[in-house]
């Protein structure tokens, strides 16, 4: 639906300096694309585009140029706040393991490319069409669909055997196999398995205590990460992704000490998957060290275990977001604020103690 405003808006504007939405690639396949016919039919009947003026094709082949060079445009902890043209960005080529960040300035929503890491003269500056966290299959598989190419990067040309691919374990077995690597018996066995685990975690859905039915899922959750920590790696995503949802589960039931458990185990997937100075990684340390500052103040753990632990992640975030964010982000000066309170709060506390 974004699409079909941004539709109207591009054929109404007349003043566009520079590089031009009209002139961003747009590919054939797209015109007999199901999805965007409709969008072109919607945008006609709401009158977002005089149809006197444009025709279907030519609606298309725009609705085309945004599939295959639109952003989304998301707010500082990277939560979606809907979709743009950005024609100079669309520019940029795609890498699963990019050398740039995209952020947007609050304020202003202005596209900004960071440096993640030192890129020498005469280097291509990259970014990423995808979730680079997504096993290399499935990466290729979007690309493809939307973006109508094969990425042939370093990272998708490393051999998935041998461990040492960010890929290796991402759709990996127990055994550290690949899935593409998998026999229908061994793929038959892990379907089934995960089917069985993924319908008790649907446990307590009729439960009308919302705090009982909180507690059932969680424990239902708890038995999938089990099950899958027995037949999936590690470093499987599928394992990512039901930590995530058990660390939300538990931020709405109040755990601090869960939280931290199992926010442990997704940064160690972050820092598997992403590069050393990714927003993911940096935003995530953000939320863990806030939460050892909580369990440090309510002694609920070994106050010092929990103090050094916050003030590791609070600084490592802060180094990453001033690398993705820029050093004057409101997230940056916040860390910094946190860390000299914290510095502070330390030398009064061994005063006291001496």
């Amino acid at each position: 639906m974004m699409d079909v405003v941004l539709l109207g808006r591009v054929f109404r504007r007349k003043d566009a300096e520079g590089l031009k939405p009209m002139e961003l690639v747009w590919y054939e396949e797209d015109l007999k694309d199901q999805e965007l016919i409709l969008l072109a039919a919607l945008a006609q009947k709401l009158n977002l585009v005089d149809a006197d003026l444009y025709s279907m094709d030519e609606m298309l082949r725009m609705l085309s140029r945004f599939r295959n060079n639109n952003f989304s445009i998301s707010d500082e902890l990277l939560l979606p706040l809907g979709a743009g043209c950005f024609p100079l960005g669309a520019m940029i080529n795609h890498s699963c393991d990019p050398n740039c960040a995209v952020t947007f300035v609050p304020e202003t929503l202005d596209m900004e490319f960071r440096a993640m890491r030192l890129i020498k003269s005469g280097q291509e500056v990259t970014q990423t069409y995808v979730d680079v966290a997504l096993p290399r299959r499935e990466r290729q598989r979007r690309l493809q669909r939307k973006y109508h190419f094969r990425c042939n990067c370093a990272r998708c040309a490393q051999s998935l055997q041998g461990g040492t691919s960010p890929d290796a374990f991402l759709d990996a077995d127990i055994d550290g196999i690949p899935q593409e690597f998998w026999t229908q018996e061994r793929q038959d066995e892990v379907e089934q398995a995960l089917k069985e685990a993924s319908n008790a975690a649907s446990r307590g859905a009729g439960e009308t205590d919302l705090a009982m039915q909180q507690q059932h899922r969680i424990e239902a959750l708890e038995k999938l990460a089990e099950r899958q920590g027995g037949i999936l790696h590690r470093g499987n995503i599928a394992q990512l992704q039901t930590l995530s949802t058990l660390f939300s589960a538990e931020i709405k039931r109040g755990s601090v000490r869960a939280m931290c458990r199992y926010g442990e185990r997704m940064l160690e997937f972050y820092r598997r998957v992403y590069s050393s100075n990714h927003p993911m990684t940096g935003l995530h340390l953000f939320t863990l060290g806030d939460l050892y500052d909580q369990m440090a103040q309510t002694g609920a753990d070994p106050a010092d275990r929990c103090d050094a632990k916050a003030v590791e992640y609070l600084a490592e975030a802060q180094r990453i977001l001033r690398i993705t964010h820029g050093k004057g982000h409101r997230l940056v000066t916040l860390l910094a604020d946190r860390l000299d309170h914290r510095g502070r709060g330390n030398v009064e506390a061994r005063s006291q103690r001496q």
